[in-house]
């Protein structure tokens, strides 16, 4: 094995038959070597010419080293000198501000409100497994502002701890269309076809989805379609734990 050593840095790496050079390519991120070190080769000090050239052995050392910086020498040579002339520097400095024109444009860069047009509605009896159907969920906006950066809306379910009383499964398929009715690549592959949806299930209970704009627009994020298994009804029954509460909040990307 061969010892790898820079300041309080140690490594041991089987790098037997390599070069000096491939060794301080290999560990110059992770023991931050800089470029202009100095390397020894079991204490024999290798040029630069010579790393790519000089083949490293079993049981070798390799020692970098920052090389002394001509700075020290400098300021010694300034200190001397001021000793010397007994010169005394008078030094000031100033301040001031400066306000910059910063004003509020008057509206956030997009808006995001529940859409109740075609809210989805189903009535699962117990033990019994069924469609959600569809309807409207959220309208996201960014025509009031102008905004023509893109998106993200994170859809989240709020209640899962109360729903998993009525459900044993609940799946929940989210697709979002533009103001033409248009279906809206929201998985990010530059395609729109009818894999455009997202899953929102009880194991999976937060989706993003992704709006790549070239003019601001208006959209409707939608239940495109769903499916439920309910649990048996029981003695107690779980009225008042059927009902999905969904949050959304729109972001920058």
């Amino acid at each position: 094995m061969v010892e790898i050593r820079y300041g309080d840095s140690y490594e041991v790496a089987a790098l037997s038959g390599n070069t000096v050079g491939a060794a301080r390519k290999l560990f110059r991120s992770e023991m931050g070597i800089p470029d202009k070190a100095t390397v020894k080769l079991n204490g024999k000090k290798i040029s630069k010419s010579q790393e790519s050239e000089t083949i490293i052995a079993d049981t070798d050392t390799i020692t970098f080293a920052q090389p002394r910086g001509k700075m020290a020498l400098l300021v010694g040579a300034v200190l001397t000198a001021l000793m010397v002339t007994g010169g005394i520097f008078a030094y000031g400095y100033t301040t001031s501000s400066v306000t910059m024109g910063v004003s509020a444009a008057g509206a956030d860069f997009a808006a995001i409100t529940a859409n109740t047009t075609s809210v989805p509605s189903w009535a699962p009896p117990g033990l019994f497994k069924g469609t959600t159907g569809t309807g409207s969920l959220f309208t996201v906006d960014t025509d009031t502002s102008g905004y023509t950066g893109d998106l993200v809306v994170t859809v989240s379910i709020a209640n899962a701890d109360s729903l998993v009383n009525a459900y044993r499964v609940l799946n929940m398929f989210l697709e979002m269309r533009d103001s033409d009715g248009n279906l809206v690549d929201i998985n990010g592959d530059t395609v729109n076809d009818t894999k455009d949806y997202a899953l929102l299930t009880l194991n999976n209970g937060s989706v993003d989805l992704f709006i790549t704009q070239t003019a601001a627009d208006t959209y409707s994020i939608n239940l495109k379609s769903g499916f439920y298994n309910a649990h048996a009804w029981g003695s107690g029954g779980w009225a008042g734990s059927e009902n999905p509460i969904l949050y959304a909040e729109v972001a920058q990307r």
